[in-house]
């Protein structure tokens, strides 16, 4: 009678295929909230830069800004600060869209963040007209002269349809997890979105080339812009996890970062750098 070696426990464990865990998810989701942040201030940037040229300007987008010769026309300035937000919205809810139609890829993780910057972008604007006078939104509120309190009745009501919106938002990013990240009860699902904290900061870490050489102030605020609606989405998007939620089963785990994520990242910092710095006429 002959029995089969034992094999030792160490080389059982190496020999086993890896599971992935939500530490291989920091790579695809910080590269990925860069490059996709990136092109949607972009997108902000030539919403008033559009505007402002429909209305007879000779706008410039620079890097966080978009810049013009003021007019003393109440409603040319009013139509130009508020285009950014609106092709903010306008951003987001058109990849929003596209989004529902992906499977797991990395386009889709774009596509994700493009949305959840693109609307929380905009619900941002309207929370916080009271407390940022050089904002869209306050601009607005100054050129109209809107009482404050109503400011802070138009913040409160953003308020609300952020938390409103951010659930289905969690779900987006709950359905994007590897498999082996474990989502069966509510408290591990608000786990698996504190979590995004890590590579959220990462990826705000990698705005910061694409300002350089860039008026100071301008860039600091630009990401300091970025990082207000990502502290709220991620403080929303805790408790929402926290609903019901049924996982898809989905082929394969789309956590592989392809080699044109990296290039597509340089060549949006490339653009900011090379274009947008010395400013883009528009």
């Amino acid at each position: 009678m002959t029995s089969t070696p034992e094999i030792p426990a160490a080389q059982r464990d190496a020999a086993a295929p890896r599971i992935p865990s939500a530490r291989a998810a920091w790579g695809p989701l910080s590269l990925s909230y860069a490059t996709a942040q990136l092109v949607e201030v972009f997108l902000h940037e030539g919403s008033h830069a559009l505007a402002a040229r429909a209305a007879g300007f000779h706008p410039a987008i620079g890097q966080f800004v978009e810049l013009h010769v003021p007019s003393p026309q109440r409603a040319l300035e009013a139509m130009v600060a508020a285009a950014g937000p609106v092709g903010s919205l306008v951003t987001g809810l058109v990849c929003w869209a596209l989004y529902r139609r992906r499977g797991p890829s990395y386009p889709q993780l774009l596509l994700m963040w493009l949305a959840m910057t693109g609307v929380v972008a905009f619900l941002g604007y309207l929370v916080v007209t009271p407390l940022l006078a050089v904002g869209d939104t306050g601009v607005l509120a100054r050129l109209y002269h809107v009482p404050v309190a109503v400011q802070f009745l138009v913040a409160a009501a953003a308020m609300a349809i952020l938390y409103l919106v951010t659930r289905p938002l969690s779900r987006m990013y709950l359905d994007s997890l590897p498999a082996s990240v474990p989502l069966d009860t509510p408290r591990a699902r608000k786990a698996a979105v504190t979590r995004l904290w890590i590579p959220y900061l990462i990826g705000l870490a990698l705005l910061v080339p694409a300002g350089l050489g860039g008026d100071p102030e301008v860039v600091f605020y630009g990401i300091l812009g970025c990082w207000g609606p990502g502290m709220a989405l991620v403080g929303f998007m805790t408790p929402g996890a926290g609903r019901p939620y049924e996982r898809k089963e989905r082929p394969g785990t789309g956590w592989r970062l392809p080699v044109w994520a990296f290039f597509g990242y340089a060549a949006v910092v490339a653009f900011y750098l090379l274009v947008l710095r010395p400013g883009l006429d528009i």
